[in-house]
């Protein structure tokens, strides 16, 4: 650009107001890439005389795709460019006028329309990308959720009933004394007692529900229902607690029981803490065992659900961390951003 101090003057602007995009590198690069490119556009369509400031319905170009799946992956919302995309028409037009040279209303009017066009295309096409990019990790963690049921129903249902039924066929088959029959029967009796638990395990982490609790409280009513037998889970608040919107708290709510179940599946006889420490831009919860721990390196680490949590994590824009080794415990940290969708 011939007139490159407006443009960093209207890039400061936009960083200042939108930290979010200017604090990150790769996002920061992304918006001067895309700013350039937009003026650029704007010049061109200027010289070519074009009067239409539509482009809607006729910019899906893969660089812009690219942009707005880079938002998705970072988790910025579309509507922060748009806004940054509004900061930078209301100031950058003076300076594009002067640039093109328009003084007569007609070439005003058509410098507006040439920066306007220049920097909308790239919305219809990021937007679509964006969504998109969400879709796929909604129908992933979706996936991935009946994947880890289909297991769970096999390996802890499925099992214990089938141990059960066994028993069962044991005597009948053999027809032992009194004593032996009683023990048999009895123990087939604790084996579907215990696959009974399992699916009421499952069907209340399948129908978690937050509704018009905070996060926190939502948990501590949550985890009566699941672990009604467990002394052994503390769970403390920090902070002033804040409201999520709905789909976040629900997401957060399924990664949090999540957490608690692999603890009470691969810790057994452990206790665990779940604390909550709420911020005025986010709420971090972390939750902490002192059990046998596991190598995070291992394939350990992919039977503990991490991939179907890290996906519900990145779909609210949140951060999930694991950390743990051999016989020091485990402690899962998921940071969520507080306010706007």
């Amino acid at each position: 650009m011939e007139n490159a101090d407006p443009l960093a003057t209207v890039l400061a602007q936009i960083g200042v107001r939108f930290p979010e995009l200017a604090d990150d590198p790769v996002m920061a690069r992304s918006l001067y890439e895309n700013v350039t490119s937009m003026i650029a556009e704007a010049h061109e369509r200027y010289a070519a005389g074009a009067e239409s400031s539509v482009v809607s319905d006729a910019y899906l170009d893969p660089a812009h795709l690219a942009t707005g799946a880079l938002h998705a992956e970072h988790a910025q919302h579309p509507a922060g460019a748009m806004l940054a995309a509004e900061v930078l028409f209301d100031a950058y037009l003076p300076v594009f006028a002067d640039d093109v040279g328009a003084t007569t209303r007609g070439d005003l009017l058509r410098a507006t329309r040439a920066l306007h066009a220049g920097i909308w295309s790239r919305f219809p096409a990021g937007a679509i990308a964006y969504t998109e990019a969400l879709r796929q990790r909604v129908t992933t963690a979706h996936m991935d959720s009946r994947t880890q049921i289909a297991r769970d129903l096999h390996d802890r249902v499925a099992h214990g009933i089938l141990a059960g039924l066994q028993r069962i066929d044991l005597t009948l088959l053999t027809d032992p004394p009194a004593p032996a029959r009683t023990a048999q029967l009895e123990d087939a009796a604790r084996l579907l007692r215990g696959a009974l638990g399992e699916v009421q395990d499952l069907a209340v982490s399948l129908h978690a529900r937050v509704g018009d609790d905070h996060l926190d409280a939502a948990l501590v009513r949550h985890a009566k229902d699941l672990f009604p037998a467990e002394s052994t889970i503390r769970i403390t608040s920090a902070g002033t607690p804040r409201a999520l919107t709905n789909w976040k708290a629900e997401e957060a709510l399924t990664i949090v029981l999540e957490a608690l179940t692999n603890w009470r599946k691969h810790a057994s006889g452990s206790s665990a803490a779940v604390r909550f420490d709420w911020g005025d831009d986010a709420v971090t919860v972390t939750v902490s065992d002192d059990g046998p721990g596991f190598d995070t390196g291992s394939a350990v680490d992919g039977r503990l659900g991490q991939l179907t949590m890290r996906e519900r994590a990145g779909l609210i824009g949140a951060e999930l961390a694991v950390e743990s080794a051999p016989g020091a415990g485990t402690t899962v940290r998921l940071t969520i951003p507080v306010g706007a969708p």
